[in-house]
């Protein structure tokens, strides 16, 4: 009887330990995003950090859900990490028809991104269209998007070579071995001021792509149902003053703790 009681008691404490764990375990979801594109997101010892990051983070805190933002890899395999439904969350990036087919949209932008024409200093040109783009030679970072139509415009009209981070764009803009970037202007000026390089660059004044970044989630999660909770979070009258003091916060946390060294005649555009 003894042994008999000791061995049912054992099972019921596993029991108990077993059903508090499943009843009291905080739910999750996993995030990825740009890993080069400050102060919006960028990788930082081994987590995605920035703008993006926060807002997620704290949005989905107040459904009492915790992000993991363990960095999966660059940019272009997080849209696949998406695609697949091996991580629940892309949390900022521009829509388009073919993200659109394997992701959700919130209906809310999480933020407005102006991108801008990005040149060497000396090498400025009349900008006001996208023709005035017409026959010059593009850098860019694999895997970026700037919306359908420019998509499809540069893809037409221009010539661009893509590499893998926003330091190999601004080399080669400096070796001139591409005329313009097409890049958002507050993560572009962040990441010059980063490598103590803002004045050897121009953004020439008319955007290129007025944006809205977005928060969507795979149609493959099992967590898509939050998406809609999210949405409600994103219309609330005091979020979009938060977003600027989110991206004056982020832009200089990554001038301050990024300063990286920069040379300018390194080929490093693998």
């Amino acid at each position: 009887m003894v042994i008999s009681f000791k061995v049912h008691s054992l099972s019921f404490i596993l029991f108990l330990l077993l059903f508090s764990t499943s009843v009291f375990a905080k739910e999750s979801v996993s995030a990825c995003g740009h890993h080069d594109y400050p102060p919006w997101n960028w990788e930082k010892e081994g987590k995605i950090v920035g703008v993006c990051a926060e807002i997620t983070e704290k949005l989905f805190a107040k459904l009492g859900v915790d992000v993991d933002f363990t960095y999966k890899g660059p940019w272009k395999r997080c849209q696949k990490h998406i695609e697949a439904g091996t991580i629940d969350v892309n949390i900022c990036s521009f829509a388009n028809k073919e993200r659109l087919q394997y992701s959700k949209y919130a209906k809310t932008p999480i933020g407005f991104n102006e991108n801008a024409i990005f040149v060497k200093k000396g090498r400025e040109f009349p900008y006001e269209a996208w023709p005035d783009l017409k026959n010059k030679k593009g850098v860019m970072m694999r895997g970026v998007s700037l919306g359908e139509a420019f998509d499809g415009f540069i893809k037409e009209h221009i010539e661009i070579k893509r590499v893998e981070t926003n330091r190999q764009v601004f080399q080669l803009l400096a070796l001139e071995r591409g005329d313009f970037t097409a890049y958002g202007r507050y993560p572009g000026l962040a990441f010059l001021q980063s490598i103590d390089q803002a004045e050897q660059f121009s953004v020439l004044k008319k955007p290129v792509v007025e944006g809205k970044l977005y928060i969507s989630m795979s149609y493959r999660s099992r967590k898509l149902h939050l998406l809609a909770q999210v949405e409600a979070f994103l219309q609330d009258p005091a979020y979009y003053p938060w977003v600027d003091e989110l991206l004056v916060k982020y832009a200089q946390i990554y001038a301050d703790g990024y300063k990286k060294p920069y040379n300018k005649n390194k080929n490093n555009d693998e």
